[in-house]
């Protein structure tokens, strides 16, 4: 049986994931020393000057993802993140908006995030050249946006049944999931009406 970890009273993520995620974490704030340190005994100060400019992005790049509200979002994208290094996958996060903005609760939205980030990834196989998995959250007027880009060459079966199924939930809050392909691209697109404010 698996431990569920809670944050902020809502269901996020099993405890073996939140623990696999703490340890790659640590594995690379290692590495960032060691490499760090080997170019100081080296006396090669410009390169360490770069390399920790890179590491520093790197560790914002992942403050980013952790600060997002609702909590279940960020799990959903920590779990992605990993789950995208063991493919050898690059993912290209643009935030413009806040996923906190939708109608949909951070539980839902949050699952939906993470059944098509795992069906996406999953689909990168060896032979795949384009490895980089394009997320975007934005808004519009009353409206907020979740669009994951990959290679056509990525597409795998069950990924049309895992959006009929996340668009299914999305629709309990008026929302909409849809997969659209071209020539070279597949693209998901979770479309979400915004809270009311005021």
């Amino acid at each position: 049986m698996r431990t569920i970890f809670k944050i902020y009273g809502g269901l996020v993520m099993d405890t073996d994931m939140f623990l696999e995620i703490l340890r790659v974490q640590r594995h690379d704030f290692i590495n960032h020393i060691q490499v760090i340190s080997g170019f100081i005994q080296l006396n090669k100060i410009e390169q360490a000057k770069k390399y920790i400019n890179e590491a520093v992005m790197q560790i914002n790049r992942f403050g980013e993802i952790i600060n997002l509200k609702p909590p279940e979002v960020a799990a959903a994208l920590l779990e992605a993140r990993n789950q995208a290094a063991k493919y050898g996958v690059e993912i290209d996060l643009r935030i413009e908006g806040s996923p906190e903005s939708c109608l949909a609760p951070g539980k839902d939205l949050g699952s939906g995030l993470r059944e098509i980030f795992s069906k996406a990834l999953s689909g990168f196989l060896p032979e795949v050249e384009n490895r980089n998995l394009k997320v975007s959250f934005m808004e519009e007027p009353g409206k907020f946006i979740c669009r994951l880009g990959f290679s056509i060459s990525a597409f795998r079966e069950g990924l049309n049944e895992s959006v009929e199924a996340v668009n299914r939930s999305m629709s309990a809050w008026g929302g909409n999931v849809v997969l659209t392909e071209t020539e070279n691209l597949c693209e998901v697109s979770f479309c979400l009406p915004k809270k009311e404010t005021g």
